[in-house]
């Protein structure tokens, strides 16, 4: 057991537990942020033994929430419901697929669950926005000088790698994920919060924005790059919101019309995706591939072998090849109906959120614009799934949003009921005249 990963986790259990409610969602974003996916205690990492003591803080005080009312609720519970079932169609193999799908389970359902039960005010968005920044400006500093050094700092906490990788003699900081993408995708993730975090305080929001940036070009990856690209761009459509409509069928226009003229799937424009040197666009294209001419293996219950799937595999895992695909990931897992699950998450997380922007605010509200920087957060991610798979603490930083967003959306509302009573005009004011 490493000394430093089990003293920064016994002090984040502390916060967990003494923090106070409208803070205690914190704890579980430094864990993932600044812990490696190691064991602490047995199959416990320090990620999942916050988000088991902040469950069971949230039964104590009464915080727990979960609906079959709220659409998530359901859709998580069902794809739990998916992934648990699949174990059906796999044998032991190096691992008891039971137990490694309850693992999964835990991280992500406990995620979801740990969010909703602590951020649920009307001012979860600031709060959220706040913690993540709190959260990544000292990572951001330990990524610079894991570059500047090529020595990984989070070595003190048991990180897998203690140098830093180098290709084509970019040194790519890597912290305690698993890969550098991982890394800095996280923080290419947060940049839609920290611009929402500016419309409360610039100061706070800029410094936010520097940091997140720090972290995408500290990890020296083209994948986090173009999730960056994507944030923004989802962002500066709020622009022309008005023609969204007329944006989508000219994007579906474009793709199929770029088809017509390719010898190969349109998916193959991440082979030529390449800021920085060296990137393995053609991998990704090519497992997308791989996964359609194979799913006659997989689309039920998933699949125990991927290696012949591609040219090469993973010395450390040789019966699958190198899934860098969240959506084929979960299929390997439990079939297309897993993955479908999530797509699902995602559809109605994104509609839920339009819905709220188009019908119940001012088209000039600032909150309008805050909304859809969530809703751009969640198409970055959306998009990224089909570059990098979220096989270590990474997943939180989804998850987590999508666990708060009914607390984002139920804000909103709750405010403009607000705001549309007081700005009434009381129909007779004698009946609340007070004589005396």
């Amino acid at each position: 057991m490493n000394p430093g990963l089990l003293l920064i986790g016994l002090v984040l259990v502390v916060l967990q537990l003494t923090l106070p409610l409208r803070w205690a969602f914190l704890p579980m974003l430094l864990a993932a942020c600044h812990t490696p996916a190691v064991q602490l205690l047995g199959d416990f990492t320090v990620t999942r033994t916050v988000i088991i003591i902040g469950l069971m803080r949230a039964m104590t005080c009464g915080q727990f929430r979960w609906s079959t009312s709220n659409p998530l609720d359901v859709l998580v519970a069902i794809w739990a419901g998916v992934a648990l079932f699949s174990f059906v169609g796999h044998s032991g193999g190096t691992h008891n697929p039971l137990i490694f799908r309850c693992g999964l389970v835990l991280n992500v359902v406990g995620a979801y669950l740990y969010t909703r039960a602590y951020l649920h005010s009307d001012e979860s968005l600031e709060l959220f926005s706040m913690g993540l920044m709190i959260t990544i400006v000292p990572f951001a500093l330990l990524m610079a000088l894991e570059q500047a050094t090529g020595k990984n700092p989070y070595s003190f906490v048991g990180a897998r790698l203690t140098e830093s990788l180098v290709r084509e003699g970019t040194v790519r900081a890597t912290g305690p994920f698993g890969t550098p993408i991982l890394s800095g995708t996280m923080g290419a993730a947060t940049i839609p919060f920290m611009v929402i975090l500016r419309q409360y305080s610039k100061r706070m929001g800029n410094i936010g924005i520097i940091a997140a940036l720090v972290i995408v070009i500290s990890s020296g990856s083209s994948g986090p790059i173009a999730t960056t690209g994507i944030a923004c761009i989802a962002m500066f459509c709020w622009r022309f919101r008005h023609y969204g409509r007329l944006i989508i069928w000219g994007g579906i226009g474009a793709v199929m019309f770029m088809q017509l003229f390719r010898e190969r799937p349109i998916w193959y424009l991440m082979a030529v995706m390449d800021f920085v040197g060296g990137s393995t666009g053609w991998h990704r294209a090519k497992l997308i591939d791989s996964a359609y001419e194979n799913l006659g293996e997989w689309w039920l219950l998933g699949t125990d072998y991927t290696r012949d799937w591609m040219p090469y595999g993973l010395p450390m895992v040789p019966e699958h090849c190198d899934l860098t695909n969240y959506y084929i990931h979960l299929g390997v897992i439990g079939g297309l109906p897993l993955m479908f699950c999530l797509i699902a998450v995602l559809w109605k997380s994104v509609r839920m959120l339009i819905t709220e922007i188009s019908e119940s605010m001012d088209d000039e509200s600032p909150r309008g614009f805050m909304l859809w920087c969530v809703t751009s957060a969640i198409i970055a991610h959306a998009i990224t799934f089909l570059s990098i798979s979220y096989f270590d603490q990474i997943y939180v930083f989804f998850w987590v949003l999508i666990g708060a967003l009914p607390a984002f959306l139920t804000a909103w509302q709750e405010n403009d009921e607000v705001e549309e009573i007081e700005g009434e005009e009381d129909p007779d004011p004698l009946a609340h005249a007070q004589f005396g």
